[in-house]
């Protein structure tokens, strides 16, 4: 009897000393922390080069329909910067839940007017936003002004590190196999 509470108490040690082997080898040969380097191609502008935007006004308007500071307020951006008048858009205090969102747009007078920014606001997006409250004000300093790089039409290719963790689970045979020998 005694034999065998010993080789039970053996085999309950060999057991224990397997799964301990194992989680190490697993814990220690998981994690593989090496840099995998991605190439990003980005493609530079069509040929453009915007001039510098001298802003000499700005406006605060109040806009209601944007769900979104990301996308809505992006397109209205992107909108407004196309017509090479407008230097900034900047949205104050955004917040989803408010119906009304307030944005302060810095522009020269001289390429494009408030009535002409309304316009395009209004009208994007299947006239997804309605403008309220406006206020226009002069700009006494040059602060506010917008230097645009020159782009050419070639593609150019960046590379960047990025440190991956990977957990790789050893095969479990091999190390059974080396317990063994």
């Amino acid at each position: 009897m005694s034999f065998e509470l010993s080789l039970k108490q053996f085999n309950l040690n060999v057991m224990k000393n397997l799964a301990l082997v194992i989680s190490s080898a697993l814990i220690l040969g998981s994690c593989n922390s090496e840099p995998k380097v991605i190439h990003l191609r980005t493609e530079k502008g069509h040929n453009e080069t915007s001039a510098k935007v001298i802003a000499n006004r700005i406006l605060s308007i109040e806009i209601e329909g944007m769900t979104c500071e990301m996308g809505c307020g992006g397109s209205i951006r992107k909108e407004l910067k196309a017509t090479k008048g407008v230097a900034r858009v900047q949205f104050i205090d955004f917040d989803e839940n408010k119906k009304i969102q307030k944005a302060e747009i810095s522009f020269d007078t001289n390429i494009i007017t408030a009535d002409e920014m309304v316009r395009i606001i209004t009208t994007m997006n299947e006239k997804q936003f309605k403008v309220g409250k406006m206020n226009s004000e002069a700009i006494v300093s040059s602060s506010f002004n917008s230097t645009d790089k020159t782009y050419n039409s070639q593609e150019e290719i960046e590379t960047i590190e990025v440190s991956e963790t990977r957990i790789a689970i050893p095969n479990l045979i091999d190390i059974l196999v080396g317990i063994v020998q």
